[in-house]
């Protein structure tokens, strides 16, 4: 199975076009410690040649042109794009379905849940609704044509978009955690780029795993705090920090497979490829994804 991050950071990536933080100002400045980011999703392939898509993000546009593995062969508008799956309704995970949506050629997954709550508010969203299929939770689909690929979704802990908590109530079906299994290699890749905490379904999922990647947004609870007093702290955000009581760094640092952090706010010193923060995590044993990097399982 072969992986490529498309997008690394939470929403707004880095630099955050309103922000003056001192990692966006640095990664604006052109600090190779601090480098450009784009907003999160990866690419996952049985053979190298069609691929299928983990969350749309705003940039995705900027993504498949960094990426040759995704541009339509010369002359025509035949991409190698097999599936795109959405693992929750968030913005950063979705608003790159209107940048696709010139060609329905490809197909979406979802849960009912995000399917239809995106739908029923949002009518320009309407567009894409002949591609948009349901996924069960743990019911196996085939994620690419040949077959050679299992996706199954599992719920994880999570939370309502800001933008729907007025219209929607909270489902498990909410927020999803992704599993991708090689048919032939018996390989696994699961993916959990949103995560208010750790359950037991989720440690199993994670501990299970070749590769995981892992919501990363906060180094600490209180990381927003430190730049803007009464902002609200990770958890109030529904995100689990790396660091500190109940952070993930530990359970994560234990995890048998290859454990990468994805969806860093801006914010976050892990960014920083110099910083002791990165070094810590680095130094248990846990990777920081980055755009463009690439995997082979």
């Amino acid at each position: 199975m072969k992986i490529r991050v498309l997008g690394s950071c939470a929403g707004g990536g880095l630099p955050q076009w309103n922000c003056g933080g001192e990692n966006s100002v640095r990664a604006r400045a052109g600090d190779p410690a601090v480098p450009p980011q784009t907003q999160p999703s990866i690419a996952v392939s049985a053979d190298g040649t069609h691929w299928s898509i983990l969350n749309a993000s705003p940039d995705i546009r900027e993504q498949f042109a960094a990426f040759p593995g995704l541009h339509p062969k010369p002359g025509t508008r035949d991409v190698p794009l097999d599936t795109l799956v959405l693992t929750s309704a968030e913005l950063d995970h979705v608003l790159g379905l209107i940048v696709l949506r010139e060609a329905l050629s490809y197909r979406i997954l979802s849960t009912a849940w995000v399917r239809d709550s995106i739908l029923k508010a949002n009518a320009a969203w309407r567009l894409l609704e002949p591609a948009w299929g349901r996924v069960f939770l743990d019911r196996p689909v085939y994620l690419d044509r040949d077959e050679d690929l299992e996706l199954r979704i599992f719920p994880v802990p999570g939370k309502v978009p800001g933008y729907l908590r007025d219209s929607v109530e909270h489902h498990q079906e909410a927020c999803v955690g992704v599993r991708i299994t090689h048919l032939r290699s018996g390989k696994r890749l699961v993916f959990v780029p949103g995560l208010k905490s750790l359950d037991d379904g989720t440690r199993a999922e994670l501990e299970a795993a070749d590769c995981c990647f892992v919501d990363g947004t906060f180094y600490s609870n209180d990381e927003l705090q430190q730049m803007r007093p009464g902002a609200p702290d990770a958890f109030a955000m529904g995100h689990l920090p790396i660091t500190g009581p109940g952070g993930s760094l530990t359970e994560l640092a234990a995890l048998p497979g290859r454990t990468l952090y994805i969806h860093m706010n801006n914010t976050n010193p892990v960014l920083d490829r110099s910083s002791k923060e990165r070094a810590r995590v680095e130094g248990c044993g846990v990777e920081i994804a980055a755009d463009g990097m690439e995997i082979e399982l």
